[in-house]
């Protein structure tokens, strides 16, 4: 997706200017010319946050929240959607929120509605916000809806936090690991090297493996670190390629300990986005189209992509929900139930607020299990490092 600066015109000489978010140019001259405008300049914006500054520029969770809030309380006060629009410019901490936001008002002044507007900055608005949107510009429920959506992005932004608050100190210890071990081979150990060396051709075997990594790492410390660097680097570009972000997708949802939480955030997530989009009122069928690209998974999208055509051939949710074997038993219950009752909606969201308990607990969970393993891994490098210097020295005092 690009952005392009454009100039156009119509055939009454009026021009505009703005900025959109195209795949192509074509699909930009195809938008204008649907409202009775053609280019007449126009140039493509770099692409802001190379070299991994786009971290920074990203609008989280948290910052929506805010947005959607806000917009509420203006719309609920009685304040029209290009005025609430205006005066929500400035309002954000984020900086790429706050020129999204000045872009969407320049265009519903001209006349474009609030949800096409938005669907230009798929980026920062996802499908699930953007139908909910187009729901309440039909329904006249904008406000509520916008409500919704704030309480929605609240939760996702407490989840992301409580999962980044759990994994800071395991983060740090592997951290300060690798420097500790860094440290006892580049450093520490060459100062015994040469005394160990003079103890003649009996060294056991393991100081002699650790004198031969030590020597390896001092005399290739910037080749390696270059290679750290560009396996990081690979990293980076092949966690977002499609092939990468479907093998990682994968790695979540089958290895230990990772994909208990890996699947309870996805359906702690699968039945929150559905409660919303049905208490909306999105058709069930709609809202299943939408699910599809909301999951945040692509391994669980893939599987869900049969759950969804069984879905609307006719055949009920919870079966085609059991058979792609991706959610528990107990959400499948609960959909089942929810079906029979007519209170699907609610089934839902009561099911949402057990699992997102259900995530904090395995995070918690996950923690505990973690820190001990990172303290036996540094205890065990660092012993066999201690053994490594001893043993050769214990030999020559034995035999003394």
């Amino acid at each position: 997706m690009a952005t392009f600066s454009y100039r156009a015109r119509n055939t009454d000489g009026d021009v505009i200017k703005g900025e959109y978010s195209a795949p192509s140019l074509e699909a930009l001259e195809d938008m204008l010319r649907k409202r009775g405008y053609f280019v007449v300049a126009h140039k493509e914006n770099p692409v802001r946050g190379k070299l991994g500054l786009e971290f920074f520029n990203k609008v989280g969770a948290r910052e929506i929240a805010v947005f959607c809030r806000q917009f509420s309380v203006l719309l609920n006060a009685g304040v029209t959607i290009v005025e609430a629009m205006s005066l929500l410019k400035g309002q954000t901490e984020s900086k790429q929120l706050d020129s999204v936001t000045d872009n969407i008002s320049e265009q519903l002044r001209r006349g474009i509605v609030l949800s096409e507007a938005m669907s230009s900055h798929k980026d920062v608005f996802e499908d699930l916000f953007i139908n909910m949107v187009k729901v309440g510009e039909v329904s006249g429920t904008l406000d509520s809806i916008m409500q919704r959506l704030a309480d929605y992005y609240e939760r996702n932004h407490k989840i992301r936090q409580k999962i980044k608050s759990a994994m800071t100190y395991p983060v740090i210890l592997a951290i300060l690991t690798v420097a500790v071990i860094v440290l006892l081979i580049v450093k520490i150990l060459p100062m015994f090297s040469d005394i160990l060396g003079q103890m003649g051709e009996g060294l056991p075997l393991i100081t002699e493996t650790l004198i031969g990594v030590s020597n390896f790492f001092i005399n290739n410390f910037w080749l390696i670190l270059l290679a750290v660097l560009a396996i990081l680097v690979f990293f980076r570009y092949f966690r977002k390629s499609a092939i990468g972000r479907y093998w990682i997708d994968g790695l979540k949802l089958t290895a230990p300990g990772i994909k208990n939480v890996s699947s309870k955030i996805i359906t702690a997530r699968f039945a929150r986005s559905m409660s919303i989009l049905l208490k909306s009122g999105v058709p069930i069928i709609n809202a299943v189209e939408i699910m599809k690209q909301i999951i945040g998974n692509s391994v669980a999208e893939q599987r869900f992509e049969a759950c969804a055509q069984a879905i609307k051939e006719g055949k009920g949710i919870a079966g085609p929900i059991r058979d792609i074997k991706l959610f528990p038993e107990l959400l499948v219950h609960m959909i089942a139930i929810g079906e029979n009752s007519g209170e699907l909606d609610e089934m839902l969201e009561r099911t949402a607020g057990f699992f997102d308990m259900e995530v904090e607990e395995a995070i918690d969970r996950l923690t505990v299990l973690i820190e001990p393993l990172m303290i036996i891994i540094l205890g065990a490098v660092v012993g066999v490092i201690i053994i490594s210097v001893m043993l050769p020295m214990i030999s020559v005092m034995t035999s003394l």
